[in-house]
């Protein structure tokens, strides 16, 4: 932790002096671009100059150095709270890059806005990882910035885009910038066909698969030795769909996951729902969405689960004590509050993660709401084979103590209330 602070503190000092040299740069313009340019182009190549001599000096690609600018201008002129917090080492650049990411966007008419996000963000980075600030972020803007989500996705929209980026040894990243409910639909789908190769599939019964277009077998199909992973599955199973536009139909694999279908959960305000109110839908393992695409999903998306928030108030919230099994609504109830595994800093969907006795079942520990939590199978086993420790505290919030006696605690993703009134 001591030297988690103090690379910490260097990365602040990082951002000071690049910051200090952009300034100087724009400052003393006449020295590096014809005083013939307008003042905003001298601006402009006076930062250009700059960013080319920090490159060459550093032995650094241009667009990484020009990153790294944008990004101290950002801490230091719009965001000192952040920058403070990076300064004393209480966060790291990870954490101070979530909120420069979650700000840039905001312009002259929303300062109050990125003034607010600054300090409410700087102080959750400092108990929270990079990841859950970025999840926090998407909530908390809808909060504080002036335009509509419904205006800003308009404008988002019109930005998606495919894009290839070469890499190393033979690879290369592609991109696909979408709207969030076709993206996590279609992650959904590409993880659940993972989990039914991971589960079912044994390599002695899959044959190779023959494709006209091509010679190679497809990475659906193609089994070695070892089993794939659930990385390697979804990637082959994307490749295969963009390439082919469907899975062999001769493998029995391609038969399971032809039937797989993704699922995930909308929660929509029921006034949002029936036209009345512009509050935003929230989208599992994303957060707020625009209205009219709640509405859209909730009226039409079969693939979508439908929560109207106030459809929760007639779930069962606690079962008989001879039950060990959560029932389905309540399980689903479980599954929509937490969002995630519960352990502190970790992302993992709910969905794949294991219900939880925080009381163990043996130990008189009831199947009740306030008595179970989603874990993931990794902190599960930490949980029952290590002396960490978890307890409830209310309203679904948990504390947990490490080894150390250190305390942490996790919040809800979507704190419904414990006992949420009737209609």
């Amino acid at each position: 932790m001591h030297a988690q602070r103090i690379e910490a503190m260097h990365a602040a000092l990082r951002v000071d002096v690049l910051f200090l040299a952009v300034s100087y740069a724009v400052r003393s313009a006449e020295a590096f671009v014809a005083a013939s340019l307008s003042p905003e182009r001298r601006r402009e190549m006076a930062r250009r100059a700059v960013t080319a001599e920090l490159a060459t000096a550093l032995h650094l690609p241009e667009r990484t150095v020009q990153r790294q600018l944008d990004e101290a201008t950002a801490l230091s002129t719009r965001l000192p709270a952040t920058l403070g917090a990076l300064r004393d080492g209480s966060i790291t650049m990870a954490h101070a890059r979530v909120v420069v990411e979650q700000t840039t966007d905001l312009g002259d008419d929303d300062r109050d806005a990125c003034a607010r996000l600054d300090e409410l963000l700087a102080e959750f980075s400092t108990s929270h990882t990079a990841a859950t600030v970025r999840r926090k972020a998407l909530r908390l803007r809808e909060q504080v910035i002036s335009e509509t989500i419904a205006e800003r996705h308009r404008k988002a929209r019109a930005k998606r885009r495919v894009e290839f980026e070469a890499a190393a040894d033979g690879m290369a990243w592609l991109h696909a910038f979408l709207p969030i409910d076709d993206a996590k639909l279609i992650f959904d789908r590409l993880d659940r066909v993972a989990c039914v190769n991971r589960d079912a599939r044994r390599p002695e019964e899959v044959a190779p698969a023959t494709h006209s277009s091509s010679a190679e077998t497809t990475g659906i199909d193609q089994v070695r030795d070892e089993q794939l992973t659930a990385d390697q599955v979804r990637a082959d199973t994307a490749r295969d769909l963009l390439l082919y536009g469907t899975l062999d139909d001769q493998s029995a694999l391609a038969d399971a996951v032809a039937r797989v279908r993704p699922s995930v959960h909308l929660t929509v305000p029921v006034l949002t729902a029936m036209g009345e109110s512009e509050a935003p839908g929230l989208l599992e393992g994303y957060g707020p969405i625009p209205p009219e695409m709640a509405r859209r999903l909730a009226a039409r998306a079969p693939s979508f689960t439908r929560i109207l928030t106030h459809a929760v108030a007639g779930t069962v919230l606690d079962v008989d004590r001879r039950s060990y099994r959560p029932p389905a609504d309540l399980a689903r109830w479980l599954e929509v509050r937490d969002g995630t595994c519960r352990f502190p800093g970790c992302n993992r969907p709910a969905r794949r993660s294991d219900i939880d006795h925080t009381i163990d079942y043996a130990d008189n520990g009831r199947t009740a709401h306030h008595n179970l939590a989603h874990v993931c199978a990794a902190h599960h086993h930490l949980k029952h084979e290590t002396s960490w420790s978890v307890r409830h505290i209310g309203q679904g919030s948990l504390e947990w103590t490490s080894p150390a006696g250190n305390t942490h605690e996790t919040h809800p993703e979507n704190p419904i209330p414990d006992r949420p009134p009737p209609f």
